[in-house]
């Protein structure tokens, strides 16, 4: 990872965290044994899991309908969208109603129904444009260009799902502030991943290249912002350093993989225009990254 000042490292999350953190622990009432306590807890990472999954599950969409549109890898792109498009669906209807393979509650809070709701608004216009290129197994540049702007308002009214899923429960359980902070930094770091490589596209595509350059090279800078703080722990973030051995090997994995990947990024964000070997690069490394990352999130949200 490329050094990073501490001021300029906590002045980057503290933007883009959802909110404020505080520290301490929400005591919960004495009644309630420590064993319900650590299941509830468990449930409540489940939930922002799951949450923030879909912030990721938008960006490989969208980041999928792109390099089909480019011609690369596109049979495995074309599954991916269609396996993602199935997964956001029955994980929004689990987000409410409950149940699924972590056996979800139905939510019950009102601001968090209400952002879930307008989650479904957006994906509703968002899948409509998915089914059909599933359907004609291409995708025209007319159509990458509308969801330009859709894959976005989709992922940030998951984004606002998300933090209020973390607000909810950060105050229901005695979760601390400082726990729930990092499942959800965790978790974003999936999404990061996946919308780099799409920035990354859209340039390769020749949409809106300019600013997509300065775009990707936010996201590069706040992935690996975020990468640092949850590897070395940020307390006055709220951001904890890795709970175990395990978790903490398997970010050094995470890093590993980033690093060839941040080196193609930033020479695109500098202003070259991709070549067809760093296209293929991108278009297999984003998915080593995504799933190394993901193994860490799990192993962080599980242990």
């Amino acid at each position: 990872m490329s050094g990073i000042s501490h001021s300029k490292l906590a002045m980057t999350l503290a933007a883009s965290l959802a909110f404020t953190p505080l520290m301490g622990t929400f005591v919960v009432a004495q009644d309630v044994a420590e064993t319900e306590e650590i299941a509830f807890n468990n449930a409540a990472a489940y939930r922002i899991d799951i949450a923030g999954r879909q912030r990721m599950l938008s960006q490989r969409m969208a980041k999928s309908i792109c390099f089909v549109e480019l011609g690369v890898d596109t049979e495995a792109h074309l599954a991916s969208l269609d396996s993602d498009h199935t997964l956001f669906t029955n994980s929004l209807i689990e987000l409410v109603e409950g149940g699924g393979t972590r056996e979800l509650l139905p939510e019950a809070d009102a601001r968090t129904l209400a952002a879930l709701e307008i989650v479904q608004d957006q994906w509703t216009k968002f899948n409509a444009e998915v089914e059909t290129i599933l359907q004609d197994g291409t995708v025209t540049s007319a159509a990458d260009e509308r969801l330009l702007e859709a894959n976005l308002a989709l992922l940030n009214a998951a984004n606002e799902a998300v933090s209020l899923i973390e607000q909810e429960y950060t105050g229901a359980t005695s979760m601390e502030m400082s726990d729930a902070v990092s499942v959800n930094l965790y978790g974003r770091q999936r999404m990061l991943s996946q919308k780099m490589a799409k920035e990354f596209c859209y340039i390769a595509a020749g949409h809106r290249v300019e600013e997509e350059r300065a775009i990707l090279m936010e996201t590069v800078g706040l992935f690996d912002a975020s990468l640092q703080a949850i590897t070395n722990g940020m307390p006055a973030m709220g951001i904890i350093a890795p709970p175990n051995d395990e978790i903490a090997a398997q970010l050094g994995v995470v890093a590993e993989v980033w690093g060839p990947l941040k080196a193609i990024y930033d020479k695109i964000g500098a202003g070259a225009d991709p070549t067809q070997e760093e296209i293929a690069t991108i278009s297999a490394g984003n998915l080593d990254l995504l799933s190394e990352m993901a193994k860490a999130v799990d192993l962080y949200v599980s242990r």
